[in-house]
């Protein structure tokens, strides 16, 4: 709108055909509507920033056998393991992995394998250990972290492989450990652990 309504509604009425229309006696105030409505588009067009596309891959991982303390009243567990993306601020963001729960041990063998995905910006991974229940929550048994290293290897696949020591809080008794085995087959990345 310019401002002057009653231009605004002659010039709405002349692009409707009115007053003879854009040839007759008002029809240079449809052009300059019609002008200042492009210049206005123009001006207010709005491009949203383009989004870096974040380049992702693929590792192997194995999850062998591990132990956990007891955490039911049997003097058991029910052990399974979650492996989580970090976010920015270091706290777990999205499960990248989930295996089966082994019942009623403290020296769980899981012996599963699958896939991760992972994306450029993870700098680590963590992984937990907790007891299943059926009936209630289930029980954190530790967590430990897998740094994920800037390292471009382009000519080789490369296997972090270690038996992991998970902690509940207290650094110092481990609360069960975990084997594991991640794979880059397409040689991006390298891994360390870090208790």
């Amino acid at each position: 709108m310019s401002g002057n309504i009653y231009m605004d509604i002659i010039a709405s009425q002349v692009s409707q055909g009115n007053f003879g229309g854009k040839n007759g006696q008002f029809g240079y105030l449809a052009k300059d509507k019609s002008r200042r409505e492009k210049k206005l588009t123009k001006e207010t067009k709005f491009e949203a920033p383009k989004k870096k596309v974040e380049e992702k891959f693929e590792c192997n991982v194995f999850i062998g056998s591990g132990t956990a303390k007891s955490t039911d009243s049997n003097g058991l567990s029910d052990p399974f393991v979650i492996i989580w993306s970090v976010d920015a601020e270091g706290q777990p963001d999205k499960s990248l992995f989930k295996s089966k729960v082994c019942k009623k041990t403290l020296t769980p063998n899981w012996d599963e394998k699958g896939t991760l995905k992972l994306k450029e910006s993870y700098k680590s991974l963590i992984v937990e250990l907790w007891d299943h229940d059926l009936l209630t929550a289930n029980d954190f048994i530790g967590r430990a972290r897998i740094n994920v290293d800037a390292i471009n290897i382009k000519k080789y696949s490369y296997t972090f492989k270690d038996t992991i020591s998970v902690y509940d809080g207290e650094i110092s008794t481990p609360s069960g450990t975990v084997y594991i085995e991640i794979t880059n087959s397409s040689s991006t990345k390298s891994f360390s652990s870090c208790a």
